[in-house]
């Protein structure tokens, strides 16, 4: 090779490298869509579609944040989420994806939800043993649950279970009392305060679940909402007592 082949080959790399990482972009963007809309789609393919997006930040400069872009697909930003995670956590934990494919996106859509390292960035530990190691059991002992029992394990392991399990409140409400609702909870998420930061290292508003719960606790606390001599803070009298 000559000098003059050396230089142009040392002069190129970056611009190449440059119009790689855009083709793989812009195919990347362009299977995500298809994969939507195809009747036969392979979800774990749009999993790992969606991953590659997002870790290597396809989406810009269309959007800003994966969140701007998942809201313009044709899906759930739920489910663009949680398939993210999925493929974030297996390639954490080292499963491959000829591994966990025939386990079901449901099973491991509840796996997926252990953390697996706490707020000081430590191993996370449940039950005693680290959480790359209790992913991995579960994700290989998955053939002995159900869906359904596979998310009571992981509720176990995450402490939800007696006053602090999940449970669903569906309520019918008018348009006009779901517009009070919504200023009731938006003003509680004020009060509040942020909560922690989500994957895109935004802060987080506290949940409706906790809102509900302040905004009931506020309306029981309130002497004025109870009978007279009832509720929180009734104190008694002399004229309470017995009279001699």
């Amino acid at each position: 090779m000559s000098f003059e082949e050396l230089q142009i080959g040392m002069s190129t790399p970056t611009e190449i490298v440059g119009e790689a990482v855009a083709g793989e972009a812009a195919q990347t963007l362009k299977q995500v869509k298809s994969l939507i809309k195809g009747l036969t789609t392979n979800t774990f393919d749009l999993a790992e579609a969606l991953y590659k997006v997002k870790a290597n930040k396809y989406y810009a400069p269309k959007y800003n944040t994966f969140a701007e872009y998942a809201k313009d697909l044709d899906l759930k930003i739920s489910k663009c989420y949680y398939l993210v995670k999925l493929v974030e956590v297996m390639i954490e934990v080292k499963v491959p994806r000829s591994a966990y494919e025939n386990v079901g996106i449901a099973k491991l859509r509840a796996i997926c939800r252990l953390k697996l390292v706490d707020a000081d960035g430590k191993t996370k530990m449940y039950e005693g043993v680290p959480a790359e190691d209790m992913v991995k059991s579960l994700v290989c002992t998955s053939d002995q649950y159900t869906p359904l029992k596979m998310w009571e394990r992981i509720e176990g392991l995450l402490g939800l279970m007696g006053d602090d399990a999940r449970v669903w409140q569906n309520v019918s409400l008018t348009v006009a009392q779901r517009k009070k609702w919504q200023e009731a909870v938006e003003l509680a998420k004020l009060n509040i305060g942020s909560v922690g930061k989500d994957e895109e290292g935004n802060y987080k508003d506290a949940s409706e679940g906790a809102c509900m719960e302040v905004i009931a606790m506020s309306y029981i606390l309130d002497p004025n909402n109870s009978p007279e001599g009832e509720g929180p803070n009734v104190q008694a009298t002399d004229s309470d007592g017995p009279s001699v």
